[in-house]
Formats: C-alpha cells, sequence, structure tokens
C-alpha cells in the first residue's frame, strides 16, 4: 500500500484539509493483497487490528451482541481486542448515557489500559527522558510497541470522557484524562513517532496514522471548546486546543476508509457538528461534511440505527421535521437489541414533535423516557410536565383537569429524583428543580417548554422552518406577550426581525434588578444580543456584550452559558 501523496504531513493543516478518498491507492487492491496472504503468515498485530476492525463493522450494522461477543475471549490478552471491548462499551455508554453502562464502559477502559501497558515500551530512564524532550530515536521502538502506545492512550481518553457524559461538566473531562498529562504526552509521542519512526509496514503504519488522528484530534477538539479562562490555563500548561487542526486531524482521519478508525472518526465528527455545537456552541457546525460522512456510512452501513440516527438529526436541523421523524422511526426498527439507542432517538423525536407543537405525540416520547432511561428521570419529568402545561394552554386539548393532576405528579417527582455524581447535582437538574419550586411558589410556569427548546439549541432548527417558526411566535404572543421575552426574540431573530429581537431581549436588561429567581435570563439576553451584532458585523459591540454576559455569575445552566459564549468568541478569532 503506497500514498500518492508521500509529502502529506501530520503537521500541515492545510494539507491535511484536502486529504480525501483518492489518499491511497485503491482500497480493493490492498483488500485482495491481503486476502491472498495464508493466515498463518500475518503477524498478530495485524490480525487483532483485522479481528477489530470486524467487530467494528459488526457493531455499525447493529449486531451489537455478537461483536462484543467476538472481541471478549482475547480481551484481557490482546492489546486491540481488550481496547476494541472497551470502545464498544464506551459507545454505547455514550450513547444511552444510562448509569450502568457509564459504569461499566470505566471499569472496562481501565482493563483495557493495564493490558496495553504489559505492550507498551519498559518506562526506563531513557523513556522518562523521551517523555520530557520526545527527541529520542522513535526507530528503538517496534511496531508493536507504538501501537500499545497508541491504545494505552485511547484508552485513557474514552476514560476521561466518560467523566463528562456523567454530568457534561468538561472539567471533568480535564481532571480526568490529564491530571497527571499521561494521556496527553502518550499522544503528543505517538504524533513524534509517526513523523520520524522508520516504517516498515505501510498497511500497520495506516492504522496508527488515523488512531493518532483520531485520538489527538478528538483531544484537542474538547480542549479548545473549554472557556477561555480554563483554556488559557491549559495552553500555560503545556496543553493545546487548536480547533482547526483537531478539526482537519479528524477529517482526514474520517476519509482513511481502509483503516480500523474512519468509521470513528467520523462519528466523532458527526457529534461534534450535529450535537455539540448546537447544544454547547452557537450553530457552526459543518453541514455539507455532515452530509457526506452520511452519505459515507450509510454506503457501508446501510441498515445502521447509529447512522440512521444522525440522519435523522442531519434532517432535524435542516427543518424537514418529517424526514426527522421518518429516519429516527427507521433507526428504532432496525434493531431491538439495545433499548438504549431507542432512547436517544425519543430524545430527538421529543423536540421534533415540540418543535411542531404535537404536544401530545411529544409529551408519548418524554413519558418513555421517563418510565425507561435512568440518566436523569428528574429532568425527564420536568420535561413531561412541561409538556403537559403546553397541552393545557393550547386551543384545542379537552383534558385540562386531568392533564393537570398529571403536572402535579411530575412536578412533585421532580426534586425527589434528582441524582448526584461524585456528589454533584447535574447541570440540567439544578434549572429543573429551582423551576419545579418557581411552579409551586406561583401556580404557574410561562412556556417552560420552549425555554428546554432554547437551552438546547432547537431554534436553529426551527430557524430552518419557517412555517414552523410562526407557528412558535403566534404561540408564544397568544400567551402572554409582555413577558414572552427571551423566547419570542428567537423566533423574531430566525425570521430575519433582529431589530424586534433586540428591542425585547433590551426590554430583559432594563427588568434585571426584577429578576430574582430567573437570573439567567440577562447573561443570555447579553448573549443574544452578541450574536445579533455578529450577525451584522458589529465586532466591537459584540466583544462588549460578551464582556457584561461573562461578568454575569451564579446563575442556573451557568456552563452551558459559558461554553456558548466561548464558541461565539472563537468564532471572532477565526471568521472562517
Amino acid at each position: 500500500l503506497k500514498r500518492k501523496d508521500a509529502s502529506v504531513g501530520f503537521y500541515n493543516v492545510k494539507n491535511m484539509a484536502a486529504v480525501d478518498p483518492d489518499e491511497y491507492v485503491v482500497l480493493d487492491e490492498f483488500q485482495d493483497a491481503l486476502e491472498d496472504q495464508p493466515e498463518a503468515n500475518k503477524r498478530d498485530l495485524e490480525i487483532s487490528i483485522e479481528d477489530t476492525r470486524h467487530a467494528v463493522n459488526l457493531f455499525f450494522n447493529n449486531q451489537f451482541d455478537e461483536a462484543v461477543a467476538y472481541m471478549e475471549p482475547k480481551a484481557n490478552e490482546s492489546m486491540y481486542h481488550s481496547l476494541g471491548f472497551a470502545t464498544l462499551s464506551f459507545i454505547k455508554a455514550v450513547m444511552t448515557c444510562d448509569e450502568k453502562d457509564v459504569n461499566k464502559a470505566v471499569g472496562l477502559t481501565k482493563i483495557a489500559s493495564s493490558v496495553c501497558e504489559k505492550f507498551r515500551k519498559p518506562n526506563n530512564l531513557t523513556d522518562r527522558l523521551v517523555n520530557l524532550s520526545i527527541s529520542a530515536d522513535e526507530n528503538n521502538y517496534t511496531q508493536e510497541q507504538l501501537h500499545a502506545e497508541l491504545c494505552y492512550a485511547e484508552a485513557l481518553l474514552e476514560r476521561a470522557l466518560l467523566t463528562f457524559v456523567q454530568d457534561e461538566n468538561l472539567m471533568n473531562f480535564i481532571k480526568g484524562a490529564v491530571r497527571s498529562r499521561t494521556c496527553y504526552m502518550s499522544y503528543k509521542k505517538c504524533v513524534q513517532y509517526l513523523v520520524s519512526h522508520f516504517w516498515t509496514d505501510e498497511n500497520i503504519r495506516s492504522h496508527y496514522e488515523s488512531g493518532v488522528k483520531l485520538g489527538y484530534g478528538t483531544f484537542n477538539l474538547l480542549v479548545s471548546a473549554l472557556p477561555q479562562r480554563v483554556l488559557r490555563l491549559l495552553e500555560f500548561a503545556g496543553f493545546s486546543g487548536d480547533r482547526v487542526y483537531a478539526l482537519n486531524a479528524l477529517k482526514s482521519a474520517a476519509f482513511m476508509h481502509h483503516t480500523l478508525r474512519w468509521p470513528l472518526s467520523a462519528l466523532v465528527l458527526l457529534v461534534w457538528n450535529l450535537i455539540v455545537v448546537y447544544c454547547l456552541g452557537t450553530g457552526e457546525s459543518d453541514l455539507e461534511l455532515s452530509k457526506t460522512l452520511i452519505r459515507t456510512l450509510l454506503m457501508h452501513f446501510p441498515k445502521s440505527s447509529l447512522v440512521l440516527f444522525f440522519a435523522g438529526r442531519y434532517a432535524e436541523i435542516h427543518g424537514n421535521f418529517t424526514k426527522t421523524e421518518e429516519l429516527l422511526q427507521k433507526s428504532i426498527d432496525q434493531q431491538s437489541t439495545m433499548r438504549g439507542f431507542h432512547h436517544i432517538c425519543f430524545w430527538e423525536l421529543m423536540f421534533c414533535n415540540s418543535f411542531q407543537q404535537n404536544w401530545k405525540q411529544a409529551f408519548k416520547y418524554a413519558d418513555l423516557l421517563y418510565m425507561e432511561n435512568h440518566w436523569s428521570r428528574s429532568s425527564y419529568a420536568y420535561f413531561c410536565a412541561s409538556l403537559l402545561i403546553a397541552q393545557n394552554t393550547s386551543d384545542c386539548n379537552a383534558n385540562v383537569e386531568e392533564n393537570r393532576e398529571k403536572i402535579l405528579q411530575y412536578m412533585r417527582q421532580v426534586p425527589l429524583l434528582k441524582v448526584k455524581l461524585s456528589g454533584k447535582s447535574l447541570p440540567l437538574e439544578k434549572f429543573c428543580v429551582t423551576k419545579s419550586a418557581q411552579f409551586f411558589n406561583h401556580n404557574f410556569l410561562f412556556i417552560p417548554i420552549y425555554e428546554l427548546i432554547y437551552f438546547y439549541g432547537g431554534f436553529s432548527c426551527l430557524a430552518n422552518n419557517e412555517i414552523a417558526m410562526k407557528a412558535v411566535l403566534e404561540d408564544i404572543e397568544s400567551k402572554y406577550k409582555l413577558l414572552a421575552g427571551d423566547s419570542s426574540t428567537m423566533c423574531l431573530k430566525h425570521l430575519q426581525s433582529p431589530f424586534q429581537a433586540e428591542q425585547c431581549l433590551m426590554e430583559v436588561i432594563s427588568r434585571k434588578v426584577d429578576l430574582k429567581v430567573n437570573t439567567y435570563l440577562l447573561s443570555n439576553a447579553y448573549l443574544e444580543i452578541a450574536l445579533l451584532h455578529y450577525e451584522s458585523g458589529n465586532v466591537e459591540s459584540v466583544k462588549n456584550y460578551l464582556t457584561k454576559a461573562k461578568e454575569c455569575k451564579n446563575y442556573l445552566v451557568e456552563s452551558r452559558t459559558h461554553f456558548r459564549i466561548h464558541s461565539l468568541e472563537m468564532r471572532l478569532k477565526n471568521p472562517s
């Protein structure tokens, strides 16, 4: 196997951005060459990589149990089998957010780290000097030791990511991954080895290259998402958070279709572009890349419930809600062995129906999550209550009294079901508990479902469906024009009425002394004005309002707002 452009270097970001599926010679020729070799002559490392690749293919083809069963027998003796076994559990945990799945995955990543440690180069004095300077002769490493270093770093990264899944706090990712700098330094060594090591087998090298780009790219991408004050401290301590570099590395790996980790790299990019930048950012996603990745994945895995989910999410972002429901239902229908995968579809279907004001259908999915998913039953109870409130205030609801009793039942459950992870409450649950208390204090909540849609970036989806957006605006105004504030602002903003939107936001700011409970409105009002001025090109005004937003302290879902503030700051820094 030979690269067509041997000059493409890992550090050359511009070249990496241009990498495409044609960077390597024809995949079929490579596969045929492997098939012609007698099985007995294949090296253990190559066999273990191919075994892991087979398991990944099984997983993406909805054969979850078969994939796990295929990897488990050698999980305590082979580094790739151990890492593959842990990675399958990791993907499941990330997609389901179930506490049992997360705890199991954490345990398996620890085992994988231990297994990989056995294959790493002995940690003698010379190796410790390498850790400091990364300048020793990398050719002293065998290819097995190099892959062991990569797998070791990957296991550490997965364990760190699982801490974020538990409570949405990227600081826990930092604490988990780099307290001793082990994960970061391992990846840094891997980058150096990729460039300077003399590789005797291009196949083994290409698997290594895609793994380095996947891991180091993911690491840098997550660090880049941290608020500026935290990022500065990490960069001072030697950590980098170059988002452009990270995205190009992941893009390059996602197009290396002959390697083990290409579908995982594509998955990371889809999670980032279709979910993270909307929930924790300001919607600055690469939708063209996402479209290409989804098409490519569907060519390889046409019935993958996981890929169909992202296809549905892609349609939802484009405002095609009918197509969204069709694709998400298709994802659900593809498999029945992993109910947790159904739950992520229920989550999107809940929002998708809310966008269309199909309150009963949205409640159906919220109630399914409340009954079946244990990630945050407190939050699900609040979602159920909020959707019933929306039903009760709609024009065509005949079950007002019945719903009112259900609302009380769900609201009572919100504080009772609150959980703590590592001694801390989930930020979303803090918000829901506070709003529940507010409901009982005033026997009233104003458009709570639209608040939730806002916090999860739902108005970016509504922005691409003018009919649905206008209907939402009419719904809000018909309920209570004066107090519509933040949510009607989102409708006006996305309906290209920035002046009216800013007037609503300034009204919120003018009443800041009256904000006793909903103090989060002030910081988000400043942020939304900054976003409006960003669209009009008024950079100095953007910076001014972002400064005001950052000056707000101790309000609900503060970390989520700071992620969005940082996201806009990154857009100012990198306007492309």
